[in-house]
């Protein structure tokens, strides 16, 4: 009875020895994450520009990450294939420089040259807010209030696109101001964002509450709705009138966007201490651009 026992204790031992080698076995034999393979599409800074300045729609956050993924992997193959031997910044933030610095050589030249600048501009922009989400995208508040930032930015964008052409109508000009203006937006959202991500610093102008801040968006809603040039000889009248109406509807649809947008971030910005001053400077500034265009 004891011999077999001791067997018994024997060959249990040498079973589980043999399962765990095979666990370490199995542990040592998984492979390594393959190494970055740079995209040779995106050797030169003409080619990289010319896909972040591609039109872009997020109608969802999934679509937003997706193409931030995009980016990101045109970024770095871009940094990897001209700035290997670099490590004085983060490549990407190197990248970015580059980017910059092509959109302010473009930006004293031809129309085009000038609209391609705001385009560039609007791409690193959204590049460095998607950047700052996804280190937040697990948090159901943070994900709440991007949804509904998306959903804003794409109708208040357009609107601020159709306010540029019904100002400088039948002008080349136009093309630069709705380039602009969508740059400018991006740029502000990524401002905001960056410090709402970072915990500040946050903008504490007393100036404005949210509410005043909103009510005085509402104003200049107004304003752009009333907008008309009085000139009965102006070309296409019948556009420019089609062209209004649209840019109403859009009006109606910013404010319910807005709104919506306001709760989320205010549910965020309380759970995380944010004082109420940061999103009403932002609304402030949304609401002033309206009248920049008009007034330029």
């Amino acid at each position: 009875m004891n011999k077999l026992f001791v067997e018994s204790l024997l060959l249990s031992l040498l079973v589980t020895l043999m399962s765990c080698g095979s666990k370490k076995s199995e542990v040592r034999e998984t492979p390594a994450p393959a190494p970055f393979e740079a995209d040779v599409r995106f050797a030169s800074l003409d080619s990289l520009a010319d896909f972040m300045m591609e039109e872009f729609s997020a109608q969802s956050v999934d679509e937003f990450v997706n193409r931030y993924e995009q980016q990101a992997v045109a970024i770095q193959s871009y940094g990897i294939l001209n700035h290997r031997k670099e490590d004085k910044y983060p490549l990407d933030e190197t990248v970015c420089s580059d980017l910059r610095e092509l959109a302010d050589s473009l930006s004293g030249g031809s129309t085009m040259d000038m609209v391609m600048c705001g385009r560039i501009w609007r791409g690193v922009c959204h590049y460095l807010t998607a950047r700052d989400y996804v280190g937040k995208s697990k948090n159901p508040l943070y994900q709440a209030e991007m949804r509904d930032w998306l959903a804003l930015e794409e109708e208040l964008g357009n609107l601020y696109c159709d306010l540029s052409y019904l100002t400088f109508w039948g002008g080349t000009i136009a093309h630069v101001v709705a380039s602009g203006s969508y740059w400018t937006l991006a740029e502000t959202r990524q401002n905001d964002y960056s410090k709402l991500c970072n915990k500040g610093p946050f903008d504490t102008d007393q100036m404005w509450t949210i509410a005043s801040a909103r009510e005085n968006f509402l104003q200049e809603l107004a304003d752009a709705k009333s907008f008309d040039i009085d000139d009965p000889d102006m070309y296409d009248r019948e556009g420019f009138i089609a062209l209004s109406n649209q840019m109403r509807e859009r009006a109606d649809k910013v404010v319910v966007l807005l709104d919506k947008w306001l709760a989320s971030r205010g549910e965020l910005c309380k759970a995380e201490g944010i004082p109420d001053s940061h999103t009403a400077n932002l609304v402030a500034q949304l609401g002033n651009h309206i009248m920049e265009i008009i007034e330029e």
